[in-house]
């Protein structure tokens, strides 16, 4: 079974700010494509790739804007996609802007990949979707479009912001709206193609890129805390996730985790079943990482740490907790805060750049083992 495809939350920044430009109900959006609130405030936060292309399927239709993926590509500033685009527009040539995208796409998204072809005095820049890509449904045209147009806006970076490039191959089928495109006048376009692809003459690679603000860059410990919560890469890792970002608002039952996930109960039980694991499972572990987490790095008391995690009392919550770490609460917050705090400064860092929107602890999608030994289930 295949990973579900997830991606950071920075994805809809820009194709907010259009729907919001024109007047739109963007909650009432979000909600429809099954988009979270928190992805609006919570940029490195994970999100199925789905809902995206549902996203820009819902605005185009509810907005009658026929090209709301590339105009929103158009209009996007690469460091808007949160720390992802930060690092890309950090870089002082093109060729490593391109290289650092290439490199840290698998931080950003699971979904398909990103790769540079080498074609004489070209390099193509190449993407492509997982093959669940349908070239016929429109969100899924309006999320290739919005990506081409992020790709060209890089490659402007090092040229100029007038840049057209000559070749263009497409993964959609054929669309009169990128045919007519401004950016896309001097290309040839091929659609119905297995990669989008923009070719970039070899001569701009060298081209150094103007100074970003200072703002743009990017702490050296909120990197390695954000390429430790990448997106995962196989299937049981990516529901862990899933589970993760919906309990921020609540711990989910199987239902609502299905639904984010755009597959039904039954489909969902069937592939966990398949994988040897349950759905209430996976709460436990999702109770168990946030419980270790606010007692490693923080001095929240045991008690309010039990209720927030929807346990009745202190001595549930013990238990539950022992069975899992193999020690209680306080012995695991003592050994923990003995051990070296590399990881503990890490996590911190990304906590505070993200800064949750809610009361409830923030869950860390990482190993906390080196505490207490043991195995079992907080239930």
């Amino acid at each position: 079974m295949h990973a579900v495809a997830l991606t950071r939350a920075a994805i809809i920044a820009p194709i907010v700010s259009v729907l919001e430009r024109v007047g739109a109900p963007v909650d009432r959006l979000l909600a429809k494509a099954g988009v979270p609130a928190w992805a609006r405030t919570d940029p490195e936060m994970l999100i199925p790739t789905w809902s995206i292309a549902r996203l820009l399927a819902e605005g185009a239709r509810s907005q009658a804007i026929e090209n709301l993926g590339f105009f929103a590509g158009r209009e996007a500033r690469i460091e808007s996609l949160g720390i992802f685009g930060r690092l890309i527009r950090s870089s002082r040539t093109l060729g490593e802007a391109l290289q650092r995208l290439v490199v840290d796409h698998r931080m950003f998204s699971s979904d398909g990949r990103v790769w540079l072809r080498a074609c004489g005095e070209y390099v193509e820049l190449c993407q492509a979707f997982m093959n669940m890509f349908d070239k016929s449904d429109t969100g899924w045209q309006q999320a290739s479009h919005y990506v081409l147009m992020l790709m060209l806006d890089i490659v402007r970076l090092g040229g100029r912001p007038t840049w057209r490039p000559a070749e263009v191959h497409l993964q959609t089928g054929e669309s009169a709206v990128l045919r007519d495109a401004e950016p896309l006048a001097a290309a040839r376009l091929t659609f119905g193609q297995r990669a989008t692809s923009i070719a970039i003459p070899r001569t701009l690679l060298d081209e150094p890129l103007s100074q970003p603000d200072p703002d743009v860059q990017v702490p050296r410990e909120s990197i390695e805390a954000w390429r430790e919560s990448a997106p995962a890469r196989d299937f049981v890792a990516s529901i862990v996730q899933a589970v993760e970002m919906l309990s921020w608002e609540g711990y989910p039952d199987i239902h609502q985790t299905a639904e984010f996930l755009g597959v039904s109960v039954r489909t969902l039980q069937r592939h966990l079943a398949e994988a040897g694991i349950t759905h209430e499972s996976l709460i436990g572990r999702a109770r168990f990482a946030t419980a270790a987490a606010v007692l490693e790095e923080t001095n929240t008391k045991i008690l309010d740490i039990a209720l927030d995690l929807g346990y009745s009392d202190h001595a549930h919550f013990t238990r539950a907790f022992g069975r899992w770490a193999g020690c209680s609460p306080q012995e695991y917050r003592r050994k923990r805060r003995q051990m070296a705090s590399g990881s503990k400064v890490a996590s911190s860092a990304l906590a505070r750049l993200t800064k949750p929107s809610r009361k409830q602890p923030r869950k860390q999608n990482r190993s906390h083992g080196g505490g207490c030994h043991g195995e079992g289930t907080v239930a």
